[in-house]
């Protein structure tokens, strides 16, 4: 089995090389680009790549986050003569009739049943997607609203909402960003909120927050390993984790701990430790699982630009 990062980053004026998810070894020697450029349709123009998963029918999907260009880009799962993942299909675009509330995509995640969650900056919305393998509607269409909002006849929401934005409805996301699954719990991140907001997975209901002053301070991303939810505050530049039971939230990395800039993508390696991608100084650290301490030196230095969302994938 083999295993690499894949790592996108925030982006640059100018910069088309950096619209690509890029590769590096798991000892951190950069490999090349994931994407097969060439294989991308006239119609299809990659900006400001964000959160990126292998969904349940194996394929890569990618965030495409820039204004217009709003949508999920769908590439096939497998390698091809090229050692890339050639393009296979715009799975989600933003339309102003039937898909209006997509706007500037941050992060991808798929429930237990194989359905697609996108998170959308600019409106403030968790919305929600029949998956590739869906028999109860079109793969790649906005699903009905849960029993939740469905319930609030008065009330209209964009086609797909799963969860509805603090301008209509209470406990609503006022800034949103990384949404994950757990404990049959979607765990989303409020940023100007300062807390995590859980909605049930089927229902959508919502069922409280996590919050805790002066440890979680503007979160952006999450993860999740065993019970323990990890959080990424830009407010205060610290990593804490969260016991998903008991949701006592404890400090994990101290507050620009190894020289910890503004943190964003969160993953676990193998070998003991925490990845964390550090906009500010342009760097990938590492931690310690056990108890957060500090490599000594940075796992991937001097990047290109500052790096937004990294996951490890095994190959077989």
């Amino acid at each position: 089995m083999g295993r690499e990062w894949y790592l996108t980053f925030h982006g640059g004026e100018g910069r088309s090389d950096l619209n690509s998810i890029h590769v590096y070894s798991v000892d951190g020697r950069k490999v090349g680009k994931a994407l097969d450029r060439s294989s991308l349709p006239p119609t299809v123009e990659l900006r400001e790549l964000r959160g990126h998963c292998f969904g349940p029918d194996g394929d890569l999907y990618v965030a495409n986050a820039f204004q217009d260009f709003s949508e999920i880009l769908r590439f096939h799962g497998g390698r091809n003569q090229r050692g890339k993942h050639a393009f296979r299909d715009v799975f989600v675009q933003s339309d102003a009739v039937r898909n209006p509330g997509l706007s500037h995509p941050f992060n991808i995640v798929f429930d237990a049943k194989g359905d697609l969650y996108v998170t959308s900056q600019n409106t403030s919305l968790t919305l929600r997607y029949h998956g590739p393998k869906s028999t109860a509607g079109q793969p790649g269409r906005p699903m009905p609203l849960p029993p939740s909002l469905a319930r609030l006849k008065d009330q209209e929401f964009n086609p797909g909402t799963f969860c509805a934005s603090a301008k209509e409805v209470q406990h609503g996301l006022k800034v949103v960003r990384k949404a994950i699954f757990a404990r049959d719990i979607l765990y989303v991140a409020d940023r100007d909120g300062d807390c995590v907001r859980k909605h049930d997975s089927e229902t959508g209901t919502y069922l409280g927050k996590i919050a805790a002053p002066d440890l979680i301070d503007k979160p952006i991303h999450l993860a999740v390993n065993g019970g323990t939810l990890y959080i990424g505050n830009r407010g205060n530049e610290s990593v804490v984790k969260c016991d998903l039971r008991r949701e006592q939230v404890r400090h994990f990395i101290q507050p620009k701990a190894g020289g910890l800039e503004n943190p964003s993508g969160l993953a676990f390696g193998d070998d003991g430790y925490v990845y964390v991608a550090s906009r500010g100084s342009r760097q990938i650290l590492r931690y310690r699982l056990p108890d957060g301490v500090p490599d000594l030196k940075p796992f991937i230095d001097q990047l290109d630009d500052e790096p937004e969302f990294m996951e490890r994938v095994d190959w077989q």
